[in-house]
């Protein structure tokens, strides 16, 4: 797989600049699991949570980062090998903005000239806007087409909100292996689901957009995204999320957390570049990388930030954010700057795939200076 064929098309529709700039990033996730299937009795994955691919990243060839002062001031025991997100906090996010060690982290986070980068991704939203996918470029309305990211954010808002029924619907028609002959129906149960949940959506016109387009599906002779895909297999793996940033920054030394599925992904699907072995990545461990050790706790973070956002109504992020002090708010503003500040370094740092919805609560909550998330 040549890597010019990943980067390009994502270069072109997003305007990336800077993707030539020779960076080192260091790569860690978090809640990655493996698989989203639909089972009989539902999803195989009881709780739904923000998978995040990310960590830190500095400008120029790798150098060393000496953790010494950051494990003084965060009172890390000498038998703690290494750092992690449990030394840091514990709990969910509002629990863990509490923390003076987080205070600590991201200050030094800041004052070591490192930035942030992460890809994040909502697995519902992922296994869901197929659906919107798979008619609204079949449509051939240009007007319908600017709201395109809109329609899918309502969609997932809609699913989420009766997910349990979603799941059972899914299950009944095999998605995303639908019928031909089942085309129809399984619109029309979504249709009704609209119908039934309008009320959750800012305007009444998205919703008439939405029973529009799915209304409009129902004349289609395919729908491409969920029909001759394994049934009932929303989420295979993620290691396409890897290649992604491997391959944008194809100029920059990539150093990953091992993780051997991961790893073993890329053996099977090698990269190349023009003709020739692509190899500006390696897998590591933790132990002996601190950059990795960094990017634990950062993608912790930034994991649980997400999730909360993802199922947090906006007026509850809206209240919760109003009550923050001391150590809260202070975490809150420290993150946004780092975010801020490494969303102005390089655009493509910082990738979504998640609802506008979610992505204007993290406006909400995190305040950006303009007002507004790019």
């Amino acid at each position: 797989m040549d890597v010019d064929e990943i980067r390009n098309p994502q270069i072109q529709m997003f305007g990336l600049t800077g993707a030539d700039t020779v960076y080192t990033f260091y790569h860690d996730e978090t809640n990655n699991i493996r698989k989203l299937h639909v089972g009989e009795q539902g999803l195989n994955v009881p709780e739904l949570k923000t998978f995040v691919l990310g960590g830190v990243v500095h400008e120029g060839p790798q150098r060393p980062l000496d953790l010494s002062s950051l494990r003084q001031v965060m009172r890390i025991q000498p038998s703690a090998h290494e750092i992690k997100l449990k030394h840091v906090a514990k709990g969910e996010f509002l629990d863990i903005l509490k923390s003076s060690k987080l205070t600590a982290f991201l200050q030094w986070i800041a004052d070591n000239d490192l930035m942030l980068h992460y890809h994040e991704l909502d697995p519902l939203y992922w296994s869901v806007v197929d659906v919107i996918d798979s008619i609204l470029p079949e449509l051939g309305n240009s007007m319908l087409i600017e709201y395109h990211a809109l329609l899918k954010s309502d969609f997932a808002e809609i699913v989420r909100h009766e997910l349990p029924f979603v799941v059972d619907l899914f299950r009944r028609y095999d998605y995303p292996d639908i019928a031909p002959q089942n085309r129809e129906p399984f619109l029309n149960e979504l249709i009704d689901l609209v119908e039934r949940n309008a009320g959750l959506l800012d305007e009444g016109m998205n919703a008439m957009m939405l029973k529009g387009v799915l209304q409009a599906g129902r004349s289609l002779d395919e729908l491409a995204f969920i029909e001759g895909f394994s049934a009932r297999k929303l989420i295979e793996d993620f290691s396409a999320f890897y290649r992604n940033r491997v391959a944008v920054f194809k100029n920059s030394k990539h150093i990953m957390d091992m993780e051997t599925e991961i790893r073993d992904a890329f053996e099977d699907v090698q990269l190349s570049c023009s003709g020739e072995p692509f190899t500006n990545y390696l897998f590591s461990d933790s132990h002996s990388e601190a950059g990795i050790q960094l990017s634990d706790i950062a993608v912790g973070v930034i994991g649980k930030m997400h999730t909360y956002l993802s199922q947090t109504s906006a007026e509850e992020v809206d209240r919760e954010r109003a009550a923050l002090t001391g150590a809260a708010l202070e975490n809150a503003e420290l993150l946004r700057d780092l975010i801020d500040n490494s969303n102005a370094a390089n655009r493509a740092f910082l990738h979504h795939v998640a609802s506008l919805h979610d992505i204007d609560k993290l406006d909400r909550f995190l305040r950006f200076a303009d007002g507004r998330y790019a």
